[in-house]
């Protein structure tokens, strides 16, 4: 689209305005991806802490278009057929699990705990990749699992960089204590993703379970945009925090590496210290 093109109301200094319409729409999708059940109107508009009616709207025209079905027993909304084959283009056109299983491996070898991947979506992420740790007796976390955005090292990370918009929506939420550890505290939560966009990385010691820390740097693409997270999930014995250097090296090279093939320069930004 030319720049004469362009109506002078959606854009801004920094780039395009979010046109709410579409954040809505993928709202939605992030909600029911979370969900894997189908979901009614009321539930959507209470999730979302939207008006019902305006809820309502976006699920119809959805609906119409193919991205969601609706079950015709319960009136209730699920994933649309439609989406199958987005995903599967998606897939062929980027595929980050492809990009970043050789550095699973090599962090897991290199760490001796379990390595992780995880995908952002809008507010929180989505573990998509585990190397499990080749002990006798290891901790992991299934893919699929979509962590919680205040309290984990991947959701927190992914939450950090996400617009000021979707950070107040999750702190106005009602953010449920874990642990005796757990971060619930909206000001504290503020700092802490402050801290993570200087530091780039997080950690979550027995924040969800007593024992178990979670480590990880974020992966990002061009424009400083994040993608996902790379880390490690293992005993707090073992990950201990602060984490030591060659550790958070070790995840942090994976993640530059990863995030310079994505055409990211976010780490070389990085002052050293």
């Amino acid at each position: 689209m030319k720049a004469e093109d362009k109506d002078p109301k959606e854009v801004t200094a920094t780039g395009p305005v979010l046109l709410e319409s579409v954040e809505m729409v993928f709202r939605l999708l992030d909600e029911l991806t979370a969900a894997r059940r189908p979901l009614g109107v009321t539930e959507l508009a209470q999730l979302m802490q939207t008006a019902k009616p305006r809820t309502y709207r976006h699920l119809a025209s959805m609906r119409q278009l193919g991205i969601l079905e609706q079950d015709p027993s319960t009136e209730k909304y699920l994933l649309g057929s439609r989406l199958v084959a987005y995903g599967e283009a998606a897939s062929e056109q980027f595929d980050l699990r492809a990009l970043a299983d050789p550095y699973l491996t090599r962090i897991r070898d290199n760490t001796g705990q379990s390595a992780l991947l995880a995908v952002a979506q809008h507010e929180s992420a989505l573990v998509v990749s585990c190397v499990e740790s080749k002990a006798n007796v290891c901790i992991s976390v299934k893919p699929g699992n979509r962590v919680l955005p205040y309290c984990s090292a991947q959701g927190r990370t992914v939450l950090a960089f996400a617009d000021a918009a979707t950070q107040q929506r999750v702190m106005r939420r009602k953010m449920p204590r874990l642990t005796d550890k757990t971060l619930c505290d909206p000001e504290a939560l503020a700092q802490r993703l402050a801290l993570i966009r200087e530091r780039l990385y997080d950690d979550a010691d027995g924040e969800i379970t007593v024992g178990i820390n979670a480590l990880c740097c974020p992966i990002f693409r061009e424009n400083d945009v994040i993608v996902g997270t790379i880390g490690i999930v293992g005993p707090s014995s073992a990950i201990p925090v602060p984490p030591p250097a060659n550790m958070l090296k070790e995840l942090q090279s994976a993640a530059a590496e990863i995030s310079e093939r994505l055409h990211a320069a976010t780490y070389n930004k990085k002052p050293a210290r």
